[in-house]
């Protein structure tokens, strides 16, 4: 996605936040705050879609071999499998994230 189209979520989420759900009550209010959210949701994941794609494609171990122990120690799989995990907890809630999983966010 471009960023004059990422621009324009970011308008919308804008908008649904601040002057639709402001003006709204009760289950409209809630829809259009809900509304709002999967669209900031869905923004946040098309910005780093290409970098998510990129960190998932170098954890190239099955998981069943991860979950039976097989790369216990593996500190290069662990940094992996945690930029993986803090991409995604940024896509879902950025504000969960500390300063310095932001910053992995940012990137260098």
């Amino acid at each position: 996605m471009t960023d004059p189209m990422l621009d324009l979520l970011d308008e919308a989420v804008t908008i649904l936040r601040t002057r639709l759900a402001d003006s709204l009550s009760g289950e409209q209010r809630y829809l259009a705050l809900l509304t709002a959210n999967a669209v900031a949701t869905a923004g946040r994941e098309a910005r780093i879609r290409e970098r998510l794609e990129e960190v998932r494609k170098r954890i190239d171990v099955p998981i069943a071999d991860i979950r039976n122990g097989r790369h216990d120690g593996d500190g290069a799989l662990y940094d992996r499998l945690r930029e993986h995990v803090i991409l995604r907890a940024w896509i879902a809630d950025p504000a969960t994230l500390s300063d310095e999983e932001r910053a992995i966010v940012s990137g260098p």
